[in-house]
């Protein structure tokens, strides 16, 4: 960060896998973290500097600009009914991160105080495809409910600065364009599956690819 005034306080809920890879490039960046999770983390969080709360009532207590969902689609509905919502201190911008986007746009205008802002996001990568950095991977984001632009703004950035490849679309749009694809790939695997295609000693890449996606399903 080249100035304080960029940096946000971000909790981030469930501090699993995922949760871990997004934390160390906002600490790099010079965000202030804190973290809550169902999974005790504390002795990592001590050693990347996140103070870990295991009451979820302090953790809303500790007066965040963001709060980063990075739960499971499964579990999104029961972690964010349970949070005792009364204990923020100031309006709060909201921030899902799940692969699929109408179910988490529902549920927050649904459940969250109508002065928390929401966004919606999928960062199309992870910590096996971000691994040596975040340039030119895609950041898919939706402004559902946005009164603090400069809040919003300031989170979006964590993702432009580091390459990323911005790309504004709507919950809906999203998901229909998810199912398209899924829908293609797994169609595809299966035929080539049921093939029995395997590689040989003179394999173009376009081939090597192929093989590859046989051997995801």
């Amino acid at each position: 960060m080249s100035s304080s005034s960029k940096s946000l306080k971000i909790g981030i809920v469930g501090f699993g896998t995922f949760g871990q890879f997004l934390a160390n490039t906002m600490i790099k960046q010079g965000h202030t973290l804190t973290a809550t999770s169902r999974t005790d983390y504390s002795q990592l969080c001590d050693q990347m500097g996140i103070h870990f709360f295991r009451d979820i009532t302090a953790f809303l207590d500790a007066d965040m600009d963001v709060i980063l969902l990075c739960t499971s689609i499964s579990s999104l509905s029961e972690v964010v009914g349970s949070m005792p919502l009364a204990c923020l201190k100031r309006p709060t911008l909201f921030v899902d991160v799940l692969s699929v986007k109408e179910h988490p746009k529902n549920l927050l205008l649904k459940v969250l105080p109508e002065e928390s802002d929401i966004l919606c996001t999928h960062p199309m990568f992870g910590p096996v495809s971000g691994k040596n950095g975040w340039q030119n991977l895609t950041f898919m984001f939706d402004k559902v409910r946005i009164k603090d632009e400069v809040t919003c703004s300031k989170f979006l950035q964590i993702f432009a600065s580091e390459g990323c490849k911005m790309v504004e679309m709507s919950c809906e749009e999203h998901d229909k364009a998810a199912a398209k694809s899924q829908f293609i790939t797994h169609t595809i695997g299966r035929t080539l599956a049921e093939m029995d295609i395997k590689s040989t000693p003179i394999d173009t890449k376009g081939f090597q690819t192929l093989v590859e996606l046989v051997n995801s399903f």
